[in-house]
Parts: structure tokens; C-alpha cells; sequence
């Protein structure tokens, strides 16, 4: 990758970087397990991983998408470890408020330069 690529990727993920599970805040500000991958054509997409066990791909493109077979087992074996973190996360639901509480000590940071 080229440097200019990987700025704008650093851009494009708010500074995470890709191929890693990480936990966010989405923008109700509960917790995400999710991470960024590039397709075969490079197109970027935040794949989200559901505490039901569930994937969700994101991609602003409106393009097609071209999963390679590698790329589409990276993104199932990380499932086993976005369970783990939702496992982790879940301690912090209250359910007599229906809310997350302290979970912010589980959040990722993102490396902006």
C-alpha cells in the first residue's frame, strides 16, 4: 500500500485500523464489536458483529462487493473472538434501566495522526 492510501484509509476508519476486531461506541453510543476489512477492489467495509451472533457489512459504496474465499473465513473466525468481547461487554447491561453502564474502559482508541 502506499502511504497515500494508507492515510486515507487511517481517514476513512476515524484512525483503526483494518483487519482488527475493535469495540466502539455506535452512534446511539452503545457498545460495537466490529472491524474495517478492504474487499478484493479495495473497497473498505465495516463489518459488525451482533451479540446474537449475527454479521452486518457496511460499506458507504453502493458498488459490488468481491469477497475472496480468505477474506470471507477471516471475517467468520472472527467471530469467536467478537463473541469473547460481547461476553465481556455484556456484564455492563442493566437490565432494570435497559442500558449500558461502564463499558467505556472496554472501548478501543483510535490511532489519529
Amino acid at each position: 500500500m502506499t502511504n497515500a492510501f494508507d492515510q486515507a484509509l487511517q481517514k476513512a476508519t476515524g484512525g483503526y485500523p483494518v483487519d482488527t476486531l475493535i469495540v466502539t461506541k455506535n452512534e446511539d453510543g452503545e457498545p460495537e464489536v466490529s472491524m474495517f476489512v478492504l474487499d478484493a477492489d479495495n473497497q473498505l467495509l465495516h463489518v459488525s458483529y451482533d451479540p446474537e451472533g449475527g454479521i452486518i457489512f457496511k460499506t458507504a459504496q453502493q458498488d459490488e462487493l468481491l469477497f475472496s474465499r480468505q477474506l470471507l473465513e477471516t471475517i467468520a473466525k472472527m467471530q469467536v473472538s467478537a463473541d469473547r468481547r460481547w461476553k465481556k461487554l455484556q456484564r455492563h447491561w442493566v437490565d432494570d434501566k435497559a442500558t449500558w453502564e461502564g463499558f467505556e474502559h472496554l472501548l478501543d482508541t483510535p490511532n489519529i495522526q
